[in-house]
């Protein structure tokens, strides 16, 4: 059945464009330590389209890595929230993006319209370099809908801070806690602009 998915997104893979302004892939920033790991959220909002699968790239700064679990599949989950019978599939590719593949066995549409989607799991080396960093969705990501058409988002930057400051991590911690902000093509800000802002994944119009 997995083939079957994969082979519909194949099928369908230059049919339409996806509507930029109601439909939008966002990172969650993280906070983390050399030697440590953190989660990553891939946030989604699909408020014009249902969809049921998708397949995105994801490339990670130097640095970084995917942990992978005991059998050496990345670590990567599924929101149970935004779910029907939907499975992922990840992989490490050789030159050490993480490709992701979320698909329904029927073809249901992903729940609820925004929000994080899945999360992913990485390891900031021991002799990672200390700053700010971005992990990227590569090219366009793809997109099928339960009518089997395909749309496209355009690549997103995540904020991932790498930081051996125990007080910086606290207070990146705290900001985190407090809402991150961005604006509708998934930019961090650093406060709230006039017009629609998305805080902890919910839109909000700011006056």
């Amino acid at each position: 059945m997995k083939k079957i998915h994969l082979l519909v997104l194949a099928l369908f893979a230059c049919i339409a464009g996806w509507a930029e302004d109601n439909n939008k892939f966002y990172f969650t920033d993280a906070v983390i330590k050399p030697g440590e790991t953190a989660n990553i959220e891939l946030c989604m909002r699909n408020e014009a389209t249902d969809l049921s699968c998708l397949e995105a790239e994801i490339q990670l700064p130097e640095g970084l890595s995917v942990v992978k679990d005991a059998e050496g599949n990345p670590q990567a989950t599924l929101y149970r929230n935004r779910i029907a019978d939907h499975e992922i599939l990840a992989n490490v590719l050789a030159d050490g993006k993480l490709k992701l593949l979320v698909s329904s066995v029927s073809g249901q549409a992903l729940d609820n319209v925004e929000g994080p989607l899945l999360s992913f799991c990485v390891r900031a080396e021991d002799t990672a370099p200390v700053g700010e960093c971005a992990v990227e969705t590569v090219g366009e990501s793809l997109l099928v809908n339960a009518s089997a058409e395909a749309f496209y988002s355009v690549g997103v930057k995540g904020i991932v801070q790498i930081t051996d400051d125990a007080t910086s991590i606290e207070s990146l911690q705290e900001q985190s806690r407090n809402g991150l902000i961005y604006n509708t093509s998934g930019q961090r800000l650093n406060k709230k602009q006039k017009g629609i802002n998305i805080i902890n994944g919910r839109k909000e119009l700011h006056k």
